[in-house]
């Protein structure tokens, strides 16, 4: 109903990302579309945004978000067997991290986390990333960064067909069939992909012996584009996606009448999304991006008794969890090519949670919502050609919690062909989301509550970067970065009654770092690339006793090296992660200090893929974690937490795991 009035009421006006509007000659890959006002050469957009294309993906074997990100120098992949794989940019993660696909938010954060590992590449053509806050542009949930997922909006030739599929030793199977058909005005196209984990043996899993959890996903989407001229462009896009989560119980008096008792989480998401762009004229556009997402979440606990073989549910083990988001976006961009642009944008999101976990105890409401409306105003003038600058103003509505002015200040300057610089400062606002605010969660692993006395999050962002080129004369990149990022009132989880975790607002929190990387590629055939991070994070335990350290650091090196043959096509490809030991410091139920460590790890994955019959067919072979690291140690405070089932080390990713993988494209 809600989408039919959306559709009625904006089909005149309608955008799809501008990026349509490119001839196909044009090399997407050198084009980003997150955070502009049209789509722009990566190197000379006013933000600093990492593309990844999904050339490099398929080269690495990863199917999944959580696989790509693991692999990027500041991004830190946090796996939870139940709750899925979460994600920290920088020392900011949950909640702070906006993940879009095509502008619109992903909904359904579990623990505060959007669970990567549900997000599959198969459908995508690229990702941009930008770390620093987006608040200005992006409202609620961008003061750490936005990863923007982006799907392929044209097609070469009148049909498109791929599919492809791969499987992992670790018991790990995938498959995906895309399709698109060119009809004059209309582009129609879609698929499905389908995921399969099953790890080991039911009696292994039984007995506790596997930490991960099997799963089965299935998921499809539709997609529809009409342009009846160059001035207009209309996208509607449906998606849904299903996964089935077993928790395996052990087997209770196995000497008489065995039973077990499994638990079984059903998640299912379906996405809506209208987008649109009109052409005003040669120097005026509007877009719109609409969106109606929801994301349910039943929990059933089933007992099956093996004399006789019955299985029936048990009374008080069973659950919903529902969220339902709305976003309507439009913006009237400005671009003369002179000194001037400007943008002006309204937005309202709203989301809603209902469940039997989710009460808000002070109007005894069973379905809260949260409501922000925006405005932002967005102006950039060109005082030289060699300099760009960009200022932005978010004046906005929430309905629970005041909503200050956002502002965020970007300058880029071009000294000449080789060098870009680029230095910004963004201030943030996060309301507490629903699950924050309202929803307990509380099982053998997890003892969560939510806390409606939070107050909002504050954040300021500074960083300054740069970026040196040689071009062919010397192909060599050199790329560095300093960040500073501080939070007031930030929300995280805390142990607040010996094992009871419940969200709760830190007066200060503070990152700060730098990167530093290096690429080269002398010819087609070979490429290099080495960069390395050093993060301080703000130690929680500050002020407690004076000789603890104020800051805690920790060190990355990110290492890749790739080789191509043209004659066989045939390329070779090594990733290298390392990621140093950090010091960890806990508060004890005693109130003393507890100091450990989180160990340090390297992962390592090894890739070869040969291409058949022009590019149409390509074969990957390979090892993931060829070190085989599955956890690192942790020390300190029991070495436990609110996501931890045993003090066995933190999670972080399968053991030693070989697969193989084709792909068929025409």
């Amino acid at each position: 109903m809600r989408l039919t009035l959306i559709l009625s009421l904006f089909s005149v006006w309608l955008y799809a990302q501008s990026e349509d509007s490119l001839i196909l000659s044009v090399n997407l890959d050198d084009i980003v579309v997150t955070a502009q006002y049209l789509p722009t050469e990566a190197r000379n957009s006013v933000h600093k945004v990492t593309v990844i294309n999904n050339r490099e993906w398929k080269e690495q074997g990863v199917m999944t978000l959580s696989g790509l990100l693991q692999r990027q120098l500041t991004m830190n992949v946090s796996p939870d067997p139940i709750l899925g794989n979460g994600l920290s940019i920088q020392g900011l993660g949950g909640q702070n991290v906006q993940i879009m696909i095509d502008g619109i938010p992903v909904i359904g954060r579990l623990g505060g986390e959007i669970d990567l590992t549900q997000l599959d590449l198969s459908r995508f053509a690229r990702v941009e990333i930008i770390t620093g806050a987006l608040s200005a542009r992006y409202g609620t949930d961008a003061a750490g960064g936005v990863i923007n997922l982006i799907r392929a909006k044209e097609q070469a030739s009148a049909w498109k067909l791929e599919a492809g599929g791969q499987y992992e030793t670790v018991d790990l199977d995938r498959q995906y069939l895309r399709i698109g058909r060119q009809l004059g005005d209309f582009q129609i196209g879609g698929g499905v992909n389908r995921f399969k984990a099953r790890f080991a043996p039911v009696d292994s899993l039984r007995a506790g012996t596997i930490p991960w959890n099997p799963k089965d996903q299935l998921g499809f989407d539709v997609n529809v584009a009409y342009r009846p001229t160059d001035s207009l462009t209309i996208r509607y896009g449906y998606q849904q996606f299903g996964e089935v989560l077993t928790l395996f119980g052990e087997v209770r008096r196995p000497q008489f009448r065995p039973y077990v008792q499994d638990q079984l989480f059903d998640t299912r998401r379906r996405d809506h999304s209208l987008s649109a762009n009109y052409r005003i004229s040669s120097s005026l556009n509007a877009d719109l991006v609409a969106g109606i997402n929801t994301f349910d979440r039943f929990k059933s606990t089933e007992r099956r008794d093996f004399e006789p073989d019955t299985t029936s549910l048990v009374l008080g083990g069973q659950d919903t969890t529902k969220y339902t988001g709305n976003l309507l976006r439009l913006s009237l961009t400005s671009t003369t090519g002179k000194r001037f642009d400007a943008q002006v944008g309204l937005e309202y999101r709203r989301e809603t949670g209902a469940g039997g976990r989710i009460l808000d105890t002070v109007t005894l409401e069973r379905e809260p919502a949260l409501t922000n409306a925006a405005a932002w105003f967005g102006l950039t003038y060109r005082p030289h050609t060699n300099w760009t600058v960009e200022a932005t103003t978010r004046l906005g509505y929430n309905n629970r919690y005041g909503h200050p002015l956002v502002p965020a200040l970007h300058v880029l300057w071009k000294p000449g062909a080789e060098w870009r610089w680029r230095a910004s400062y963004a201030a943030g606002f996060r309301a507490p989301s629903v699950q924050e605010l309202f929803f307990n969660f509380i099982d053998v692993n997890h003892f969560i509550v939510g806390n409606q006395t939070l107050a909002a999050e504050r954040s300021r962002n500074l960083r300054l970067s740069g970026d040196w080129s040689g071009g062919k004369r010397l192909p060599i990149k050199v790329a560095g970065e300093l960040f500073y990022n501080r939070l007031t009132d930030r929300i995280t989880l805390a142990d607040v009654d010996d094992g009871r975790f419940s969200y709760v607002n830190l007066a200060e929190y503070e990152t700060h770092g730098a990167t530093l990387q290096f690429e080269y590629e002398p010819n087609e055939s070979l490429y290099l690339s080495s960069g390395g991070a050093l993060t301080r994070l703000l130690n929680p335990t500050k002020g407690t006793e004076e000789d603890l350290p104020l800051f805690l650091t920790l060190y990355e090196w990110r290492n890749e090296v790739s080789y191509r043959f043209s004659g066989p096509k045939l390329v070779f490809r090594l990733d290298h992660r390392y990621v140093g030991r950090r010091d960890r410091y806990q508060i004890t139920a005693d109130g003393s200090v507890s100091q450990g460590f989180i160990g340090d790890y390297h992962l390592l994955h090894l890739t070869a893929n040969k291409s058949f019959w022009e590019g149409r067919v390509q074969l990957s072979v390979g090892v993931k974690n060829l070190l085989n690291r599955e956890r690192v140690p942790v020390t300190g405070g029991g070495g436990g937490g609110a996501h931890s089932g045993g003090n066995d080390g933190r999670l972080i990713d399968y053991g030693r795991n070989f697969f193989v993988g084709v792909a068929f494209r025409w």
